[in-house]
Protein backbone atom coordinates (compact mmCIF):
# COMPACT_ATOMS: atom_id res chain seq x y z
CA UNK A 1 0.00 0.00 0.00
CA UNK A 2 1.29 3.38 -1.10
CA UNK A 3 0.33 6.52 0.92
CA UNK A 4 1.23 9.95 -2.07
CA UNK A 5 1.60 13.22 0.12
CA UNK A 6 2.34 16.46 -2.69
CA UNK A 7 3.59 18.86 0.37
CA UNK A 8 3.15 21.35 -2.79
CA UNK A 9 1.03 20.81 -6.28
CA UNK A 10 1.83 22.86 -9.06
CA UNK A 11 0.74 21.79 -12.46
CA UNK A 12 3.90 24.33 -13.57
CA UNK A 13 7.14 22.74 -14.64
CA UNK A 14 10.15 24.22 -12.89
CA UNK A 15 13.78 22.27 -13.22
CA UNK A 16 14.74 20.00 -11.26
CA UNK A 17 18.55 21.10 -10.37
CA UNK A 18 19.79 17.90 -8.20
CA UNK A 19 16.81 15.89 -8.41
CA UNK A 20 17.42 15.15 -11.64
CA UNK A 21 20.28 12.59 -10.38
CA UNK A 22 18.07 10.22 -9.19
CA UNK A 23 17.24 9.13 -12.28
CA UNK A 24 20.92 9.57 -14.45
CA UNK A 25 22.04 7.26 -11.94
CA UNK A 26 19.43 5.12 -12.60
CA UNK A 27 20.21 5.84 -17.09
CA UNK A 28 24.30 5.36 -16.57
CA UNK A 29 23.60 1.87 -14.28
CA UNK A 30 21.58 1.03 -17.18
CA UNK A 31 23.87 1.77 -20.01
CA UNK A 32 26.63 0.02 -17.85
CA UNK A 33 28.61 3.19 -17.70
CA UNK A 34 28.82 2.91 -13.70
CA UNK A 35 27.59 -0.50 -12.28
CA UNK A 36 26.04 -1.22 -8.57
CA UNK A 37 29.34 -2.93 -7.56
CA UNK A 38 31.81 -0.54 -9.54
CA UNK A 39 30.39 3.06 -9.78
CA UNK A 40 33.82 4.75 -8.52
CA UNK A 41 34.61 8.16 -10.54
CA UNK A 42 38.04 10.05 -10.13
CA UNK A 43 38.17 13.61 -9.60
CA UNK A 44 39.80 15.57 -11.96
CA UNK A 45 41.62 17.50 -9.27
CA UNK A 46 40.26 20.80 -10.15
CA UNK A 47 39.34 22.84 -7.40
CA UNK A 48 35.52 22.72 -6.24
CA UNK A 49 33.89 25.37 -4.09
CA UNK A 50 32.02 21.87 -2.06
CA UNK A 51 35.17 20.47 -0.03
CA UNK A 52 33.81 16.62 -0.41
CA UNK A 53 33.31 17.39 -4.07
CA UNK A 54 37.57 17.15 -4.13
CA UNK A 55 37.90 13.84 -3.95
CA UNK A 56 36.90 10.42 -6.00
CA UNK A 57 33.17 9.66 -5.99
CA UNK A 58 31.14 6.72 -5.49
CA UNK A 59 27.54 7.12 -6.78
CA UNK A 60 26.68 7.27 -2.24
CA UNK A 61 29.11 9.71 -1.87
CA UNK A 62 28.33 11.69 -5.14
CA UNK A 63 24.25 11.68 -4.40
CA UNK A 64 24.53 12.21 -0.65
CA UNK A 65 26.77 15.53 -1.24
CA UNK A 66 25.37 16.04 -4.72
CA UNK A 67 28.27 16.04 -6.80
CA UNK A 68 27.45 17.82 -10.20
CA UNK A 69 30.73 16.91 -11.56
CA UNK A 70 29.94 13.20 -11.20
CA UNK A 71 26.78 13.16 -12.89
CA UNK A 72 27.95 15.81 -15.45
CA UNK A 73 30.55 12.96 -16.29
CA UNK A 74 27.62 10.21 -16.43
CA UNK A 75 25.70 12.89 -18.72
CA UNK A 76 28.78 13.24 -21.24
CA UNK A 77 29.12 9.49 -21.43
CA UNK A 78 25.44 9.13 -22.17
CA UNK A 79 24.88 11.21 -25.02
CA UNK A 80 21.73 13.53 -25.68
CA UNK A 81 20.26 10.74 -27.94
CA UNK A 82 20.71 8.23 -24.97
CA UNK A 83 19.50 11.18 -22.49
CA UNK A 84 16.29 11.96 -24.34
CA UNK A 85 15.33 8.32 -25.15
CA UNK A 86 15.18 7.25 -21.50
CA UNK A 87 13.68 10.98 -20.57
CA UNK A 88 11.12 10.08 -22.87
CA UNK A 89 10.89 6.24 -21.61
CA UNK A 90 9.98 7.37 -18.41
CA UNK A 91 7.81 10.11 -18.79
CA UNK A 92 9.92 12.90 -16.91
CA UNK A 93 8.45 16.06 -16.99
CA UNK A 94 8.86 18.41 -20.42
CA UNK A 95 11.24 15.10 -21.60
CA UNK A 96 13.10 18.29 -23.22
CA UNK A 97 17.14 17.72 -23.23
CA UNK A 98 18.71 21.03 -25.46
CA UNK A 99 20.95 23.49 -24.74
CA UNK A 100 24.64 22.59 -22.80
CA UNK A 101 24.82 19.06 -21.57
CA UNK A 102 26.24 20.04 -18.31
CA UNK A 103 23.73 22.18 -17.34
CA UNK A 104 20.25 21.25 -19.11
CA UNK A 105 18.85 20.55 -15.46
CA UNK A 106 19.59 23.95 -14.10
CA UNK A 107 16.91 26.52 -15.69
CA UNK A 108 17.36 25.32 -18.77
CA UNK A 109 15.44 22.75 -21.18
CA UNK A 110 14.32 20.01 -18.43
CA UNK A 111 11.35 20.77 -16.36
CA UNK A 112 9.03 18.63 -13.99
CA UNK A 113 6.08 19.81 -11.72
CA UNK A 114 6.20 18.80 -8.25
CA UNK A 115 3.32 16.30 -8.89
CA UNK A 116 5.18 14.40 -11.73
CA UNK A 117 7.83 14.36 -9.15
CA UNK A 118 5.87 12.25 -6.80
CA UNK A 119 3.94 9.87 -9.85
CA UNK A 120 7.67 8.80 -10.97
CA UNK A 121 8.65 8.36 -7.62
CA UNK A 122 5.94 5.63 -7.29
CA UNK A 123 7.41 4.26 -10.58
CA UNK A 124 10.51 4.21 -9.61
CA UNK A 125 9.75 2.72 -6.00
CA UNK A 126 7.91 0.38 -8.39
CA UNK A 127 10.00 -0.33 -11.24
CA UNK A 128 7.24 0.82 -13.18
CA UNK A 129 10.09 1.02 -15.99
CA UNK A 130 11.40 -2.30 -16.13
CA UNK A 131 14.66 -1.63 -15.24
CA UNK A 132 16.99 -4.13 -13.51
CA UNK A 133 16.15 -4.63 -10.18
CA UNK A 134 19.59 -4.22 -8.97
CA UNK A 135 19.98 -0.79 -10.65
CA UNK A 136 17.03 0.55 -9.30
CA UNK A 137 18.15 -0.82 -5.24
CA UNK A 138 21.67 0.57 -6.23
CA UNK A 139 19.79 4.22 -6.51
CA UNK A 140 17.10 3.39 -3.56
CA UNK A 141 20.45 3.01 -1.82
CA UNK A 142 22.13 6.14 -2.49
CA UNK A 143 19.19 8.15 -2.00
CA UNK A 144 18.94 7.00 2.43
CA UNK A 145 19.25 9.84 4.26
CA UNK A 146 18.19 8.21 8.14
CA UNK A 147 16.55 5.35 9.54
CA UNK A 148 15.03 4.19 13.08
CA UNK A 149 12.30 2.90 14.23
CA UNK A 150 10.14 4.71 12.82
CA UNK A 151 10.79 3.52 9.39
CA UNK A 152 13.14 4.88 6.80
CA UNK A 153 13.91 8.07 4.93
CA UNK A 154 15.18 8.16 1.60
CA UNK A 155 15.37 11.68 -0.22
CA UNK A 156 17.19 14.47 -2.27
CA UNK A 157 17.29 17.88 -2.75
CA UNK A 158 18.37 20.13 -5.29
CA UNK A 159 18.65 24.09 -5.07
CA UNK A 160 18.71 26.50 -8.22
CA UNK A 161 21.12 29.40 -7.97
CA UNK A 162 20.26 33.00 -10.68
CA UNK A 163 23.09 35.17 -10.06
CA UNK A 164 24.30 34.36 -7.15
CA UNK A 165 20.81 33.95 -5.24
CA UNK A 166 19.30 30.81 -4.35
CA UNK A 167 15.44 31.18 -5.91
CA UNK A 168 14.60 27.57 -6.28
CA UNK A 169 14.34 24.71 -3.33
CA UNK A 170 13.45 21.18 -4.17
CA UNK A 171 13.23 17.88 -1.77
CA UNK A 172 11.72 14.92 -3.23
CA UNK A 173 11.54 11.33 -1.78
CA UNK A 174 10.07 8.81 0.17
CA UNK A 175 9.38 7.12 3.56
CA UNK A 176 9.46 3.31 4.11
CA UNK A 177 7.19 2.74 7.70
CA UNK A 178 6.02 -0.84 8.59
CA UNK A 179 2.24 0.14 7.86
CA UNK A 180 2.94 2.45 4.60
CA UNK A 181 5.38 3.91 2.32
CA UNK A 182 4.82 8.05 2.01
CA UNK A 183 6.06 9.66 -1.28
CA UNK A 184 6.17 13.37 -0.77
CA UNK A 185 7.50 16.38 -3.37
CA UNK A 186 8.33 20.15 -2.11
CA UNK A 187 9.04 23.06 -3.98
CA UNK A 188 9.53 26.61 -2.29
CA UNK A 189 11.08 29.64 -4.95
CA UNK A 190 11.88 33.01 -3.84
CA UNK A 191 14.02 35.84 -4.77
CA UNK A 192 16.95 34.54 -1.96
CA UNK A 193 17.51 31.45 0.60
CA UNK A 194 14.85 29.28 -1.40
CA UNK A 195 17.15 26.13 -0.64
CA UNK A 196 17.22 22.90 -0.96
CA UNK A 197 18.00 22.14 2.75
CA UNK A 198 15.07 24.45 3.52
CA UNK A 199 12.29 22.83 1.50
CA UNK A 200 13.84 19.62 3.49
CA UNK A 201 12.90 21.37 6.73
CA UNK A 202 9.74 22.41 5.77
CA UNK A 203 8.83 19.25 4.46
CA UNK A 204 9.87 17.22 7.40
CA UNK A 205 8.03 19.54 9.59
CA UNK A 206 5.01 18.87 7.78
CA UNK A 207 5.49 14.95 7.70
CA UNK A 208 5.92 15.44 11.33
CA UNK A 209 3.09 17.36 11.87
CA UNK A 210 0.99 14.38 9.65
CA UNK A 211 2.88 12.04 12.39
CA UNK A 212 4.22 9.95 9.37
CA UNK A 213 7.68 10.75 10.12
Amino acid sequence: MHGILPIKESSIWISPYSTYKIYDALFALEENIITPEHSLLAWNHENYSFEAWNQDQTLSSAMRSSVNWYFQNLDHQLGRKTLQSYFQKIGYGDETVNGDLSSYWMESSLKISPLEQVELLISFYQNGFDFAPENIQAVKDSLQLSSSAAGTLYGKTGTGRIDGQDTSGWFIGFIETTENTYFFASNIQAERNATGSMAAEISLSILSDKNIW
